[in-house]
Order: structure tokens, then sequence, then C-alpha cells
């Protein structure tokens, strides 16, 4: 009987398995040790009861908080963005809850990387370090600025800004130190901002209806009353319709994270048998669509060959909702209980559908899985 092996990565032994060479490197070692030892035997009680701090404090601990500013060794041949996919496909696959709340952080440490001029230099200064080592924790709401009318303001006020407006969703609230936020200027630029989430800021949660799936994120509707920033605090002030056209550029790419959720599912086939046939079928046709996807990515600038990019990216999440229900068929009715892995990886399949959407993708996407009809 062949079957994913945990201990070493997931999906191992089938043609989804982490390579020797990514396997070797220091950062992908810890993180997977991390994921195996502490993520994977919570993440049924995890995706219920939520993400907890010590989840988030163990990822600190091995380095995944500075995966944006990682560099392999030179020896290894490998490169930052091999690095980026597999730790990300890695924590995806065991944990997708925890993997949600922590990959909100990467976007404020870009932001404080891009910064330019003496305040892009003071804010390097204030957050880098504290933000790369995971001591402090950031979580990001900005997707809402890709709307015709965005729901947060930003009016100019003495020093900086007042923003004021709706997020609604913001996921680790509670758990984060700090909103990397997106508000809109009455220019129509898009300003991005860190702020504060400690108590009395102006940041508050109110009430929304709850997740069918990904419940475990701690995501919530946060309310922005009036909140001060100051411009030392300003990432970022661009117009909005740059901002947009190169956020679509970006996430035409398929992403790593859905390879994740298929290792996933490849696993849970090879541990069912009659099944396990089904699974190394399924880790094939995963593993083409994976390389076709990163082979893009590598080889051309963005923009470029945008009609295969997204038909590559529909494709995969369509492989990975047909993978979820495949589970949920092998396991029976006990999938459709909470804390069956079954029916929880047939929801996460799910929300990577909506997760970082474009209006091309979503079209693709649908036509995509309703092909034969």
């Amino acid at each position: 009987m062949i079957t994913g092996m945990w201990n070493e990565a997931p999906g191992a032994g089938t043609a989804l398995a982490t390579p020797s060479a990514l396997a070797g490197d220091p950062l992908v070692a810890a993180v997977t040790e991390t994921a195996v030892r502490i993520l994977r035997p919570e993440a049924e009680r995890t995706a219920g009861a939520g993400v907890p701090r010590s989840h988030l404090e163990a990822l600190a601990r091995c380095g995944a908080y500075g995966l944006t500013v990682y560099e392999p060794g030179p020896a290894s041949g490998l490169t930052a963005r091999q690095v980026v996919r597999e730790v990300h496909e890695v924590l995806a696959a065991v944990d997708p809850s925890t993997w949600f709340v922590w990959t909100q952080h990467a976007a404020s440490v870009k932001a404080v990387l891009k910064a330019v001029g003496p305040e892009g230099d003071a804010l390097r200064t204030r957050w880098l370090a504290a933000l790369t080592g995971g001591e402090h924790l950031a979580t990001a709401g900005f997707a809402v600025l890709r709307h015709p009318r965005p729901p947060v303001t930003a009016e100019r006020a003495p020093g900086g800004w007042r923003l004021s407006g709706r997020l609604p969703w913001v996921t680790g609230w509670g758990a984060a130190d700090t909103l990397y936020v997106g508000a809109v200027t009455a220019a129509d630029e898009a300003l991005f901002a860190l702020v504060d989430c400690a108590p009395g800021g102006g940041l508050e949660s109110v009430a929304s209806d709850p997740l069918w799936a990904m419940a475990g994120t701690h995501t919530a509707a946060v309310e922005l009353r009036g909140v001060y920033v100051p411009d030392a605090r300003v990432t970022g002030l661009e117009p909005r319709a740059d901002w947009i056209r190169a956020y679509d550029l970006d996430n035409a790419d398929a992403q790593p994270a859905v390879f994740g959720q298929l290792r996933a599912t490849v696993d849970f086939l090879l541990r069912s048998p009659p099944f396990e046939e089904l699974g190394l079928r399924l880790a094939r046709k995963a593993a083409e669509l994976r390389a076709r996807a990163y082979a893009l990515r590598d080889e051309l600038p963005p923009g470029e060959a945008a009609e295969t990019r997204l038909a590559l990216r529909a494709a995969a999440l369509d492989l990975a909702v047909r993978a979820g229900a495949a589970c949920v068929t092998v396991a029976g009715g006990r999938a459709i209980q909470y804390g069956h892995t079954a029916g929880r990886l047939s929801r996460e399949a799910q929300f990577h559908l909506i997760q970082a959407q474009t209006t091309p993708l979503r079209a693709e996407t649908a036509h995509r899985i309703l092909s034969d009809v």
C-alpha cells in the first residue's frame, strides 16, 4: 500500500512531494517540522475552534515570518521564489486556517520594504525587524480597493490622514497587533498605512455573518471610526487604477496554496484504501498543472500570456474543488459532520474559489467548472 508520509512532507511519495533540494533548505525544513509536529495534529480542532496564538508563535520561532526577506544559500541552487512557494504549499496543506492567518502578515512586510524616501527608511528602521521576526504580528485589509466604491476612505488631516469605513473581512482579528489597511482618497488614490489594533484606537469589530469555510481564521468585519494615521505610518500612495492593474496581474497566476490544498487531498486519498490509485492520478495531474503554472511565472514577465495564466489558475481551482468532492465521496456520510477531514478539505477547496479573486478569474473559473454544461 502507498501512503502519504507526513513525517517527511505533505504528499511525500507522490509527484507532489517536496523536491530533495527544497527539503534540504533550512527554512523549508524548519517550517515543515513545525507544521507536522505542531499544526497537523490540531488541524481539525483549529478549523472549528480557531487558530491559537501558540500556532503563530511556533511559526515565528521557526522563521516563517521572515519568508519575504529570506534568501537561500547560494550553494543550494534555489531561488527565493521556490522557497516561498514550498512554504505556502506545506502550510496550506497541513493547516489551511493557520496558513491563512499567517499569510496576512506578508503584505505589511512587502509594503515596508517598498516604501521610498526618508519615510521609507524610517519605516524599515521602526518595523522591519519586528515584523520579519514575528515579534509583531500584522493582518491586512486592502482588497476592497478593487470595488467601484471602496468602503474605506482617507481624508487629509494635519500631519496625516483620517480613515473611515468598514472592512467586511479582516482575518486574524484579535491575534494581530497591526492592520495594514488600504483606503481611497478624494483624488481616487490608493493609500496604504499601518494602524494599531489596540483597543481605543478607532478600530472595532462589528457583527457579521459567520463563515461556512475557514471559520477558524478569526475573520471579522472591522469598522474604522475616524482612525488617525500620521504620515510616518503611510507606506504608499498611488493612483488606484495603477494599483488595481498590478493586483490583477499578480493574481492571474495560480496560487501555491491551491497546490497545497491538492497535496492534502492526495494524502487523504492515499490513506483511503482502495482509492490509492486515484490519489496517484490526482497527484500526477496536480503536478503537471503546478509545473506549467510556475514555469509561466518564472519565464515570462507579468502581463504576458495572461489568458494562459488565468486558464491554468482556473484549472487548478477546478481540480481542487473536484478533489475535495472526491474525498467526501470516499469518506461517505461521516464527511458531513464538522470535525471530519474530508468535509473540511471540500469546504477549504471552495474557499480558494474566492480568495484573491478578480473579475476575469471568476468568469474563467465558472466557465471551467461548468465546461460540459
